[in-house]
């Protein structure tokens, strides 16, 4: 017996939520945490302009990554461990002091956000469209903002 499928407004909140995470902890907390890494870690504008490139990397190649369609079936699985990849990489940035560590953990975290942005919006858009409620994909893209919005807070 099949299950039945979320409610479309569930479903595109679900993704709204999802996107916050990734995106909001994933790619933007960086910002906010910076000056104070700065001041305790004694790291030079040139030292996290590096670190936030690596994570912008890391960004670009999970995209690029994640297309192709090599995935397929297994979107939901990656699109979860992208979501606890952000966690586990975020926890990490606390306990890291080297800027090896700190390249490494924000390329990841990029890579991560990433695959959460494109597996869950493949998810979404595809629940939405056989739906008939492509209306419905700006509340899952609004999870962006809301990130940031809360990242910066």
């Amino acid at each position: 017996m099949k299950a039945a499928s979320p409610s479309p407004l569930r479903l595109a909140f679900a993704g709204m939520i999802a996107l916050a995470v990734a995106m909001g902890i994933g790619r933007f907390v960086y910002t906010p945490i910076l000056p104070g890494m700065m001041e305790e870690l004694g790291l030079t504008p040139a030292d996290a302009g590096w670190i936030a490139s690596a994570n912008y990397l890391g960004y670009l190649v999970g995209a690029l990554a994640a297309v192709g369609g090599w995935a397929h079936g297994r979107e939901r699985l990656l699109m979860l461990a992208g979501l606890a990849a952000t966690a586990v990489l975020t926890g990490l940035m606390g306990l890291a002091d080297t800027m090896a560590a700190f390249l490494v953990i924000r390329f990841l975290a990029g890579v991560a956000s990433a695959f959460v942005l494109v597996f869950m919006s493949s998810i979404v858009f595809g629940h939405l469209a056989a739906v008939g409620r492509s209306d419905l994909q700006a509340l899952h893209f609004g999870g962006v903002g809301l990130g940031i919005a809360a990242s910066s807070a």
